[in-house]
């Protein structure tokens, strides 16, 4: 108001439009809403080129032991598996090569990391009980994961998914076991046919690079301890597993 008394109306509203345009403000009104609480987006950082182009990925077939054992001692020790930066504690895999059975889950429950073993709590009692129900126990079968750590949130991502399924099957050729018992929905969907979890109707194949061997998938523990009844359907699956297996 003093400005206006001073200099006159005209004067005033010029200096004030200057001070705007020295702030960078040089229109009043834009098409698009704006959130100026929102804090900015810091400049994507572009990862420098190698000389010789990409560097592989490092669970790339080629990339792979070709041996069990030195396979379980890189997940065990590798800084760049794909999973390694979502948890420092990595569950690996246990039993026999040439097992009759393997069973992959999809990842780590937090019971696992308490025990270091896969299926633990709960879900590891309820799983005992299925193996006991088919004559099998944890000491006869190979029990893996799709993640050997538990992703944030609990979630595998499909692109996550398409990964770790590469990785999965060349495990599978190393461990070359009879027959797969795939649980759980995201297991299923990486390895399997998309309803094979929904209308378990006999043993299916899982390629792998040695081959095939056949498999069936059936629910997670911890899904049948929230639904009693599915129990019935993951019981006729397991039947269809052990179909002609030798004992």
């Amino acid at each position: 108001m003093r400005g206006i008394v001073q200099n006159g109306p005209a004067d005033a509203a010029e200096s004030l439009l200057s001070w705007w345009a020295l702030a960078g403000v040089d229109h009043a009104v834009n098409e698009l809403p704006v959130n100026w609480l929102r804090p900015a987006v810091a400049p994507a950082r572009v990862r420098p080129a190698s000389p010789g182009g990409d560097a592989p990925r490092v669970d790339r077939p080629d990339a792979l032991p070709n041996d069990l054992s030195a396979f379980h001692a890189w997940l065990t020790t590798h800084p760049s598996i794909h999973e390694a930066g979502w948890s420092s504690q990595r569950i690996l895999p246990a039993g026999a090569q040439n097992a009759a059975i393997m069973v992959i889950c999809d990842l780590p429950d937090p019971e696992d990391a308490e025990t270091g073993t896969l299926l633990s709590g709960n879900c590891g009692a309820l799983f005992d009980a299925m193996m006991a129900a088919i004559g099998r126990s944890r000491q006869d079968i190979y029990l893996s994961s799709l993640s050997v750590t538990r992703a944030p949130g609990g979630i595998l991502h499909d692109q996550d998914l398409e990964i770790l399924a590469t990785r999965m099957r060349h495990h599978i050729a190393l461990a070359a076991p009879q027959r797969l018992l795939l649980l759980g929905e995201k297991t299923n969907r990486a390895l399997l046919a998309a309803d094979s979890l929904e209308r378990p109707s006999g043993l299916q194949s899982v390629n792998h690079p040695a081959g095939t061997v056949p498999a069936i998938a059936s629910r997670h523990p911890r899904f049948l301890l929230k639904h009693p009844e599915a129990k019935a359907q993951s019981w006729r699956a397991l039947q269809y597993l052990i179909e002609d297996l030798p004992s």
